[in-house]
């Protein structure tokens, strides 16, 4: 176990852990209660705030959620481990959709190299690392990517230490990215085969990944589709990386992917994304470190009815940071959003592009107690105070998994 990991985990010790929580006297708590299914249109921005508001958590998991006065008084919380989130906001954990654990070369044809001649245990503890950083940063579930890799051997490996990260500390989702080398036409074509007749289909049986993703990048559509309907056959959900590909986009939404990682979008394209399940994955980050590039134009997307979600995309390609608090006020200051429409696009919306939204990113009761306090007293301060962390304490399956420490003098 590397050392910061340890040191994010012993910060701790104080911090017990109970059967019963009681998170009491929040100046905001943040509820997202709503219907099923991902928000859109004006529901994107209605965050079901509860002033002086109180969760309790039994067992790993939301049993209340309600004005303090109520919840304190109710029978199970008597004898609850309390915790004082006076003058905070409360809220849920942050699920960032697209990330990659180990750096990504901008040489795909070499990018296989330097993982390969690592080891489980090398991957494995710089991976725990930035894990340890998301945790303190609020996120408690990640979807990670599997690294280029050219050799199967290689993958397997990834696939491996990705599989013994899950819950270390927080929830890791795997999803699979096909990778085909660079070369001619013919040699693409050979590779895409070679990835449906033997290793999509390895990573299946295996359940190796939970998700699928079709890269563009530089692959023909005919190819592109081959990857998809192979891995959609499969049993694998799918995730598309658009980039600025006019033609990722009708296909995605026809072949039902859960998300699609958009570039620039025009209203033709906007009117095809509206109506469907397909959840536009919004990237603020990556495009403020690409000034050059245009924007998606997020309050077109949110007009229109389409379901948007945030992710941070770190470690692929110039995705600059983790930190999701920074991700939602880049999405406010930078492309248009308000505060309640990030806060949901980077929880409940972003939840439910990895299928988990039954389980997280709202404080409803039977959902995972993944909770969040902030030492913000509106939740509007978390876009207008960029650049800080402003974490006190998270909360990973109802056990804290991060508390604030003091400074030393």
């Amino acid at each position: 176990m590397s050392q910061i990991y340890k040191n994010v985990t012993g910060q701790l010790q104080s911090v017990a852990k109970a059967e019963t929580v009681l998170i009491r006297g929040a100046r905001q708590l943040v509820t997202l209660r709503g219907r099923a299914g991902p928000r859109r249109a004006a529901e994107l921005g209605d965050l079901s705030i509860i002033p002086d508001g109180a969760l309790l958590i039994r067992d790993g998991s939301i049993a209340e959620a309600g004005p303090t006065r109520r919840v304190e008084n109710l029978r199970a919380a008597r004898r609850a481990r309390e915790i004082d989130a006076s003058g905070r906001v409360v809220m849920p954990g942050f699920v960032d959709g697209r990330v990659q654990l180990w750096p990504e070369s901008q040489d795909r044809g070499r990018a296989g190299t330097g993982l390969s001649a690592l080891t489980a245990r090398a991957l494995a503890a710089c991976a725990r690392k930035v894990l340890a950083g998301m945790a303190r940063h609020g996120t408690t579930t990640v979807c990670a990517a599997t690294s280029a890799a050219r050799d199967h051997s290689t993958e397997l490996k990834m696939f491996r230490v990705l599989a013994g990260l899950h819950g270390q500390p927080v929830d890791v989702l795997t999803a699979y990215v096909p990778l085909v080398p660079g070369g001619s036409d013919r040699d693409a074509a050979n590779q895409v085969e070679l990835l449906c007749t033997e290793r999509i289909p390895v990573v299946a049986r295996r359940k190796l990944a939970r998700f699928a993703v079709g890269d563009w990048g530089t692959l023909a559509p005919a190819a592109v589709r081959r990857l998809l309907e192979c891995a959609r056959n499969l049993g694998f959900p799918l995730h598309v990386w658009a980039g600025t590909n006019p033609l990722a986009l009708p296909m995605s939404v026809e072949m039902g992917a859960l998300s699609i990682t958009l570039g620039r979008i025009g209203d033709d394209e906007i009117r095809v994304l509206a109506p469907s399940r397909t959840i536009a994955l919004l990237q603020p980050a990556s495009l403020f470190q690409r000034r050059s590039e245009a924007t998606p134009p997020s309050r077109a997307l949110i007009e229109s009815g389409a379901a948007i979600a945030l992710a941070s995309g770190f470690g692929l390609e110039d995705g600059p940071t983790y930190n999701m608090q920074m991700v939602l006020s880049l999405a406010c200051s930078e492309m248009g959003m308000s505060p309640a429409e990030a806060i949901s696009a980077a929880t409940i919306n972003a939840a439910y592009a990895l299928e988990c939204g039954a389980e997280c990113g709202s404080l409803e009761p039977g959902k995972r107690a993944d909770v969040i306090l902030l030492n913000v007293e509106d939740y509007r301060d978390l876009a207008d105070r960029f650049g800080i962390n402003h974490i006190h304490m998270v909360f990973k399956n109802g056990t804290a998994i991060y508390q604030e420490g003091e400074v030393t003098h």
